[in-house]
């Protein structure tokens, strides 16, 4: 009796549990064959295609610029201004009178040496006369020749000091903004104005650290001011001189270029950018920024290798080394898995993931796509930036 009970119990769970099953089995192959009525996911991207470009490391430093022909006009004996004979700012000529001191007193003093100088004059010839006579004696020739060179010699002290206290203009240029006023009593060694002659060039003075290559003489580097944006191209230098010693202080090499410029447009000790090549030029790859993702284990970017059977892309991705990130472009090092002429995923990017079913639509690029390592649009990565910032 028992056995019969435990008999029609287990058939009872054996029928149960079969039944479930083959519901589930059922309800699963319902659900496979409605997955497969609907399409593969898929993302819609933007298509760009590697590229290569010339990149060239630089380094950026500050700079200061000098005047070839610059000087600070100072009077060197103190005295009275008689005449201020220049506007601040104007343009004087070689030999121009800036300044005027009081020399009345000197040029009375001058009229009286040259007095006493004609009379010594006559008195040694007279003596010269007498000597060759025998009239009189060498020792009052020599007084004569003494008296005379006496004489010459306060002559020379007064018209030293009259031009001392007249002050000209060394060379032709532009002086600087002055407050000075006929009657005001000028200090000795004041600074009257600045004089800044026009040469049609100025001289960058800067510093490159010392680990990095010595730059030839005569090599180009570019000009930017502080306030720069990226997408000005600045102006090309050429380094002129090297400094013969290495800055003791911050163990760098000093050099001088010069620009062809109109000082009016970078006056003298304005501070800029100077933007110095480091290395030789590489060949590397050109991608868009866009193209370019970034995750824990580094950056990468996604091929898109054609999918015969779905007539699609399928997503790979590609790991790369990042060497300069621009606003529109970044360049990246050569490597095995990527190379000039393969198709990878452009805007949208971020959407994707290893073996996603892509659609693209062509990427539209405006003008020509090359950039190098100095193009104006380029700022240096934030990991191993070639940006270095030093005082001249």
């Amino acid at each position: 009796m028992n056995f019969k009970k435990w008999s029609l119990t287990i058939a009872l769970c054996l029928t149960i549990f079969g039944g479930l099953a083959a519901y589930k089995v059922a309800e699963i192959r319902r659900a496979i064959a409605a997955g497969e009525a609907f399409p593969e996911q898929s993302e819609v991207v933007e298509q760009a295609q590697v590229t290569t470009s010339e990149f060239t490391p630089v380094i950026t430093v500050m700079a200061e610029i000098i005047a070839p022909k610059r000087l600070d006009i100072r009077n060197e004996i103190a005295g009275e201004i008689t005449a201020v004979n220049f506007q601040s700012g104007e343009i004087v000529q070689q030999g121009q009178l800036l300044l005027q001191m009081d020399i009345a007193t000197e040029q009375a003093n001058l009229q009286a040496a040259r007095a006493r100088a004609e009379l010594s004059r006559l008195v040694l010839n007279r003596s010269k006369e007498l000597y060759d006579s025998n009239l009189a004696s060498k020792e009052q020739l020599d007084t004569a020749i003494s008296e005379l060179s006496t004489a010459e010699a306060e002559i020379a002290v007064l018209e030293r000091t009259i031009e001392k206290k007249t002050l000209r203009a060394p060379f032709s240029g532009r002086v600087g903004i002055h407050s000075f006023e006929t009657g005001q009593y000028l200090s000795a060694n004041t600074l009257v104005t600045s004089l800044i002659g026009s040469t049609g060039e100025i001289w960058v003075d800067f510093q490159i650290p010392q680990f990095y290559p010595q730059l030839p003489i005569g090599s180009a580097v570019t000009i930017k001011t502080i306030n720069n944006r990226s997408n000005e191209s600045g102006l090309e230098a050429v380094i002129l001189a090297e400094n013969t010693i290495i800055n003791a202080g911050n163990r760098s090499r000093g050099y001088r270029a010069s620009l062809d410029s109109d000082l009016q447009a970078y006056p003298p000790q304005t501070i800029v950018n100077v933007v110095a090549p480091v290395a030789v030029p590489e060949t590397v790859l050109q991608v868009p920024s866009v193209s370019v993702q970034y995750d824990p284990l580094g950056s990468y970017v996604f091929l898109l290798r054609e999918d015969p059977a779905s007539n699609s892309f399928r997503a790979a991705r590609q790991q790369v080394k990042v060497k300069l990130v621009g606003s529109e472009f970044t360049l990246l090092e050569a490597n095995a898995g990527l190379k000039a002429g393969d198709i990878i995923a452009g805007a949208g990017a971020f959407k994707l993931y290893e073996g996603i079913k892509v659609l693209t639509g062509q990427r539209q690029t405006r003008g020509n796509a090359t950039e190098s390592g100095r193009a104006n649009e380029m700022t240096a990565p934030s990991t191993g930036s070639l940006s270095v910032m030093d005082t001249p």
